[in-house]
Formats: structure tokens, sequence, C-alpha cells
């Protein structure tokens, strides 16, 4: 396809396919690239990132001058040789790839609340440096140090836990929740809110709107896990909101699009 692309997602998984179709509901043109076969549609690429031969394909792809590139790369494994390679190696050729001679396009990098360290407590906004204790942590802090190395226009999007109706299922096994410390805090996004945000983000970056350099997506219903087991068990009706230890907040909530799932209680109380 010769005409050049809006928007470049690359990882197009379940998340980025979401947001392809959401951007492309409004006429932008999206090229998703992930590592799996998509037939017979020439908006996705098949390509593994962790090859440097694959980004020497996507330097010759064309993109439109207000063109956006959006990464959401998943690990492998939950290992650490498996994020090293997918959160530090993409970046880190993303970094590259973003100053290459004539690229001027922003990037917007999804990242993960991991970065905090599980001792870090309190009210945890854009303004609190993380102090990560755990390799995931440091390894995902590795990645947005790259990704703030970029000089062009860049926003690092930090999301809380992913969550939908159905994956809330499952913290009804028991076998679940013995993993689980009922003491602690649950800081989530809903997949649907996550997308919309996303999609803000990137049409700013497009529109060269105002946007800022980091952003942490999570809901307004931060609670202790055991609320949410009382509340799936049916032994309460609402949960409340945590008012101290790890809680993830963010500065940038009246410029994000309004919460279609603020709360978990939302989610569980439609038909």
């Amino acid at each position: 396809m010769s005409n050049p692309w809006d928007i470049l997602i690359l990882g197009c998984g379940r998340l980025g396919g979401n947001l392809k179709t959401e951007l492309e509901s409004e006429k932008f043109r999206v090229l998703g690239v992930r590592r799996s076969q998509i037939e017979h549609d020439a908006t996705f690429l098949s390509l593994d990132l962790d090859l440097s031969e694959s980004w020497n394909r996507l330097a010759n792809l064309p993109l439109s001058e207000n063109a956006v590139i959006v990464a959401i790369v998943t690990p492998d494994a939950r290992t650490e040789g498996a994020y090293r390679r997918r959160y530090v190696g993409v970046s880190a050729r993303l970094r590259y790839f973003a100053s290459l001679p004539g690229r001027a396009h922003p990037v917007v990098w999804v990242s993960s609340t991991a970065v905090f360290g599980q001792k870090q407590t309190g009210l945890l906004d854009e303004s609190v440096l993380p102090v990560p204790d755990h390799w995931r942590g440091i390894l995902v802090k590795e990645a947005e140090d790259n990704i703030s190395e970029i000089q062009v226009k860049t926003t690092i999007l930090r999301f809380a836990g992913l969550y939908t109706a159905q994956s809330l299922d499952k913290l009804r096994d028991p076998v679940m929740r013995e993993k689980l410390n009922p003491e602690s805090i649950s800081n989530r996004i809903h997949r649907d809110d996550a997308v919309n945000w996303l999609r803000r983000v990137v049409i700013d970056h497009h529109n060269h709107a105002a946007t800022p350099n980091l952003v942490h997506g999570v809901d307004r219903g931060s609670t202790q896990y055991r609320q949410i087991f009382d509340r799936l068990d049916g032994t309460r009706s609402q949960i409340h909101f945590a008012e101290v230890g790890r809680v993830i907040t963010t500065r940038y909530r009246a410029q994000m699009p309004e919460l279609r799932h603020p709360t978990l209680d939302s989610v569980l109380t439609r038909p």
C-alpha cells in the first residue's frame, strides 16, 4: 500500500487490536505489527520486533507527517529473560528507530505500574519516583528510561492491572485467592477504558495537542483484595476506596476521557 500510515502500532495483540479498530473507525490509516500472521489483511504486518531485520523493514514504511508510533509489547513469559528481551530490547530498538533521519514522529509507550516497588505506599501519582524492588519493575523502568531518551515527543502510559468482567471471575477461584494477600491493594483499569485512554493520547499527539509525558491509567476504585473477594461472594454490597497503602492515582484524570467503568462495582452491577 503506497499511501502513508497515520498510526503504527508495534505489538498489535488484544489491546493494540482494539485500539486499531477504534482509530480506524475515525478514518485513520493504521498499520498493526504483530508476530502472528493475519491472512488477507494488508493493514497488518507480521514481524518479530526482537530481530534487527524487522526494524530495517519498519524503517522503509511510508508514514504520514503527523504519524504516531504506539508500542504495546508483551513478554512471552513471566521470566526475567523474557521481560528483558521484550521490554528493554524493543524499547532500545525503538529509541534508535525514532531517531533515524527524517523521523520526527511522537511515540506512545505502554508501560505498567509495576515500576513501583511493593513497599512503596501512599498516593502514587506521576510525580512520585518509582523505587522498584523486583526484577520485573526494574526492567519495566529501564524500558521507560529508553523511551524518555527519545528526542521527539513521547508519552509513557502506565496501566494498572487490566481487567474485564470475565477476568474478575478468576478471583472467585480459591486457588487464585491463595496467591493474593487479601490486605494488599488492587489497582486496576477496565480494558475498555484503557483503550479509550490510549486512543485519546494517540489522537492528541496526531493533532499536536498538549500531551503529558507520563500518565497513570487507573480507575477510581483502588481497594483491598479482601473487599473484592467479599463483593464477589455477595457478603458486601459495595467496595470502599483505599485511603492508605499502595494506591496508584493520576494527576491527569480531568484531561483523560471519562471512565466507562470507574470502579469494580460499576462492572458487577451491569446486566
